[in-house]
């Protein structure tokens, strides 16, 4: 897996987690200001999930263009060379 996929994953499960916390919180009879406090701490960190998550889907993958390209162009010069050295 690719270090970006890998990273959003991991973004994915901590919003999950965020919203499994949320709906426990949801379920208290009773909140206090601690409970509200880490209620909106959890609201930040998921804004600042989704813009990485929005950050990360909008950086284009260019690193498998370069590996396809690199192969090809080396599949070629290897086969000029051995066409080059054969016709000799």
């Amino acid at each position: 897996m690719l270090r970006r996929q890998k990273k959003v994953v991991s973004l994915q499960e901590e919003l999950t987690t965020l919203a499994l916390l949320d709906r426990g919180l949801d379920y208290t009879p009773d909140s206090g200001p601690t409970d509200n406090l880490a209620y909106a701490s959890r609201q930040i960190r998921r804004s600042q999930i989704e813009a990485e998550m929005r950050k990360s889907a909008l950086s284009k993958p260019h690193t498998n263009h370069t590996r396809i390209g690199s192969a090809a162009l080396l599949l070629c010069a290897v086969g000029y060379l051995t066409l080059h050295y054969l016709l000799r």
